[in-house]
Formats: structure tokens, C-alpha cells, sequence
């Protein structure tokens, strides 16, 4: 019978495998691929809050080495996460508690006081949340789709989709949760063209249906029960060098 720690260790093997093939495809080399490795894994950590010390006893080094993965942390290779995932972590508290401003920096300790407040600036100006009479912050009425082929905003939406996918392993293989979570995969033939046209369709039909679903959920007084539905779509096989 397998062990608990057994399953663990399998099922990050498998998530790995994603990882292990873009740096197999880009030739880095596993020195560099291990130097990542403990760098998101110091990232998280330090994002969920635990403290310095423990980070290091978890990593059986000293509190240096880790002041030093910190120092790393605020180079521009991380701007993805520092600058528009926070503007994603300040929305996705907005939708779930309508906070005010100093409530919502409140709720995220981990990040810069002003940093946070500069967030919620940049998020009003853009009119993806919006802030009531009273000071509360609110999601935007209208549904906003932000375009950007700046790369950092790119790595930003891997993050998004990422984690994602990661929330239906969990959910899905780990918790059994048949009921609000799911992972389906379906291969299949089309023609470009058809396609293309099934792709607009579906994405206008998914985000009338999304759009009822939070509509409604907010009258009831429920925003705060948050799903994320992550959807990926390529052609079957592996890319050759070269290829988009």
C-alpha cells in the first residue's frame, strides 16, 4: 500500500514535469533548473507568510542564505510576481470582502504598505474595481479584459493559469471534490477554421454564463465563494524547434 508521503511525492513529480520539459526544450541547465526550484519555493513561503527562520529550517540552511534568496526576489526577473500579482492578490480580496483601503492592506502583511495602496490606485484607475461614497472598494460593474504583450504581463497570466490548474489537482485528486471541482482533457480533429469560430463562441458564451453566476452570487450576499476556472487549448503533440 502506498504511503501518504509516497502520494505527495508523486503528485509533485507530475507537476514537475511541465517545468521539466520547457527547461529540457530551452537547454538550461540543471544547476540553474535547481537554483529556480529553491527560489519559487522561498517565494511561497515567504508570500504565505512564514518567517525567516523557519523558511531556512525548512531549507536546512542558515537565515543568510535565505536574506540572500530575498535580496534576489526584488530583482526586475520577478516583476510578474511583485508588481501585477499583487494587483491580482489586492483583486481577488476585493471580490471576496468589499474591504476598505487600509482593511485590504491590512490583509496582506507580506507586502509593502505602499506598494498595496499603489495597487489599489492603479486598479481604480483602470476601472477594474471601483470605490463606494462610503471608502469600500468594489469589483467593477462592467467585466474588464485586459491585453497586454508586454512580457512581464504574460508571465503574469502563466502565473494565473497556473495556479489555476493547480487548484483542480487539489481539489479534484487530493480532496475528491466531485461536486465544485473537475479536470477533463479531450482531444479531438477540427479544421482551422471552424475552430477559430467554435473559440470566439465559447468564450462569449463562458463569460455571459461566468457573468450570471457572479451577478447572482453577489445579490444573494455570497461573492465571498471564489472558483477559478483555468482553460488551455493547443494543438496535439510536441511543438518543433522554431515553431510559435
Amino acid at each position: 500500500m502506498v504511503n501518504v508521503r509516497e502520494m505527495q511525492l508523486r503528485l509533485v513529480y507530475s507537476l514537475l514535469k511541465p517545468a521539466v520539459r520547457a527547461a529540457a526544450r530551452f537547454g538550461i541547465p540543471i544547476r540553474a533548473l535547481g537554483e529556480l526550484v529553491r527560489l519559487a519555493y522561498f517565494e511561497h513561503l515567504s508570500r504565505s507568510g512564514m518567517s525567516v527562520a523557519d523558511i531556512a529550517r525548512r531549507f536546512g540552511q542558515t537565515p543568510r542564505h535565505m536574506r540572500s534568496l530575498a535580496q534576489r526576489l526584488k530583482e526586475d526577473f520577478f516583476r510578474a510576481e511583485r508588481d501585477v500579482g499583487l494587483a491580482r492578490e489586492v483583486e481577488a480580496l476585493v471580490a471576496e470582502r468589499s474591504p476598505g483601503e487600509d482593511e485590504l492592506v491590512a490583509a496582506l502583511p507580506t507586502w509593502d504598505a505602499d506598494e498595496v495602496r499603489a495597487a489599489i490606485a492603479e486598479l481604480v484607475g483602470e476601472e477594474r474595481i471601483e470605490r463606494d461614497a462610503g471608502g469600500r472598494l468594489h469589483m467593477a460593474r462592467q467585466y474588464v479584459v485586459l491585453r497586454s504583450d508586454e512580457f512581464h504581463h504574460r508571465i503574469d497570466s502563466l502565473n494565473h493559469l497556473l495556479d489555476g490548474t493547480y487548484r483542480a489537482v487539489l481539489h479534484r485528486l487530493v480532496f475528491d471534490d466531485r461536486e465544485t471541482a473537475m479536470m477533463k482533457t479531450l482531444s479531438f480533429s477540427a479544421l482551422p477554421e471552424e475552430l477559430v469560430a467554435f473559440i470566439k463562441r465559447l468564450e462569449g458564451e463562458l463569460r455571459r454564463e461566468l457573468a450570471a453566476l457572479d451577478e447572482s452570487a453577489t445579490f444573494q450576499g455570497q461573492a465571498e465563494k471564489r472558483f477559478t476556472m483555468a482553460i488551455t487549448l493547443a494543438p496535439a503533440g510536441e511543438a518543433r524547434r522554431g515553431d510559435s
